[in-house]
């Protein structure tokens, strides 16, 4: 849910009273389960994403700036997480904020 590749940034939205959350999505991870013909989610969790665009440092053919673009899974960029080492400090700022406002949002406690 949301959004796996996303152009749209806080920085180009400035107006949007939304506009943080053009970069933020969620992938589920649900476990469902079917016995003598009855269908229930045994479990689901959350894993808020967040889309990273970074200038290649090369152009388009027609001078445009061309980006490299990467969803992250927020639990492997946060404090504690295997890729954390990774974000410069303004990036670490932004997962941080993100994976924090998208747990509240979504609010999913199995």
């Amino acid at each position: 849910m949301g959004n796996f590749l996303s152009n749209q940034r806080i920085e180009t939205m400035q107006d949007e009273e939304n506009a943080k959350w053009t970069e933020r999505g969620v992938l589920m991870d649900v476990t469902i389960k079917k016995k003598a013909g009855k269908t229930t989610i045994e479990t689901a969790e959350a894993h808020p994403t967040w889309v990273n665009r970074t200038l290649k440092g090369t152009y388009s053919p027609d001078g445009y700036p061309l980006f490299l673009y990467q969803t992250y899974i927020l639990e492997d960029f946060i404090e504690g997480g295997v890729h954390r080492e990774k974000l410069d400090e303004e990036t670490k700022e932004r997962v941080d904020i993100a994976y924090k406002e998208m747990n509240e949002h979504v609010g999913l406690k199995w």
